[in-house]
Order: C-alpha cells, then sequence, then structure tokens
C-alpha cells in the first residue's frame, strides 16, 4: 500500500506532495522492516528510538534514530473548520 498525500493540507502548509509521498513510503517501508522483527519505531520528545519491547514493562532502547523532529503523541486527528485535517494539538 502506497502513501497519498492530503492535497490540500500540502498546499495549505506549502509543500509538494510528492515530497511528502516519498518520506511517508520510506517511513512505512522501514517501519514494516522493523515489525518484523519485532522491533517499534517510537518518537517522542523531538527524538526518535527503535525500541523492543519485552515483558519488563519499559522496552529496550536498540538505538536513537538521528536527526529529523519526531512527535510521540496518540496520532488522534480530526477535520477542522476550515475543512483540512489536522492532528493533535492546541
Amino acid at each position: 500500500m502506497k502513501a497519498v498525500a492530503n492535497i490540500n493540507e500540502c498546499m495549505a502548509a506549502g509543500v509538494d506532495p510528492t515530497d511528502i509521498e516519498r518520506i511517508a513510503n520510506g517511513l512505512g517501508r522501514y517501519s514494516r522492516q522493523a515489525e518484523k522483527l519485532g522491533l517499534t519505531i517510537f518518537g517522542g520528545s523531538g527524538n526518535g528510538k527503535i525500541c523492543r519491547y519485552e515483558n519488563h514493562g519499559k522496552p529496550l532502547v536498540l538505538a536513537d534514530i538521528p536527526g529529523g523532529q519526531w512527535e510521540g503523541g496518540a496520532g488522534d486527528t480530526h477535520i477542522d473548520d476550515d475543512g483540512l485535517e489536522r492532528g493533535e494539538g492546541d
């Protein structure tokens, strides 16, 4: 399954939908590879981590992901009054 950029939201943000689709598909590909290894990619507090959850309740942090901007929220979205899909926030 390939990612499809939200065209109106990309236009509102001033970014090229093709770039967004390329990034989303790459992240999806790596996420599926991690899943096959029993790993979780976690983003939070501005950095990413590759983790393995075990029976101890706290994950083993196998690697920090360098660079970029990561957010670890629940990922909830809604359609705003302007008709654009928006994520969590104030």
